[in-house]
């Protein structure tokens, strides 16, 4: 769910004022309790700006800074919400970061979506003349009608053992 930022202020002020947590369908009340928790430390840090959708793509000098205040010793919380983060998991994700890989860790942004065929870049093939690709496509050929005349082989095979198997019982 998706909260506008009036909606959010709304909620902060009348958390504030009467202590009063409402009750949103679909959200269960725990989830809504941590979040409005949030909302109103960062609204109490940045006022009214701080509950406004923002999205923010931190350099690298940001990713060391706040990891270095980590080691120094501050939570995850006060880095994040000093940040103007509602949440800590991002603060979270460099740390680890920062211990697997090292401060280059940090260099590495891990947006979008990860490849299916791995890392390993295609390498062009060496330039070869058509004769030698022609000998060596019909050595796969043989191969590969081999391979397949095998395994027809071994799969009638199996499927004789099974009948001879039901002939038995």
């Amino acid at each position: 769910m998706r909260w506008t930022k009036e909606e959010k202020l709304k909620m902060v002020l009348e958390y504030e004022n009467n202590g009063v947590i409402p009750r949103v369908e679909g959200c269960s009340r725990k989830t809504l309790t941590r979040t409005l928790v949030s909302w109103a430390r960062v609204y109490e840090l940045y006022g009214e700006s701080g509950l406004e959708h923002r999205s923010r793509h931190w350099t690298y000098e940001d990713r060391v800074n706040a990891v270095q205040r980590v080691l120094d010793g501050e939570s995850y919380y006060e880095v994040a919400h000093s940040l103007g983060m509602l949440d800590k998991g991002q603060v979270m994700t460099w740390y680890r970061k920062y211990l697997e890989l090292g401060w280059d860790g940090l260099k590495l942004d891990g947006r979008g979506r990860k490849r299916k065929m791995g890392n390993k870049p295609i390498k062009p093939s060496k330039s070869k003349s058509q004769a030698e690709e022609i000998v060596e496509l019909r050595k796969r050929l043989e191969y590969l009608e081999a391979e397949n005349a095998y395994l027809k082989k071994l799969a009638a095979l199996v499927q004789q053992r099974k009948a001879q198997e039901q002939k038995k019982k």
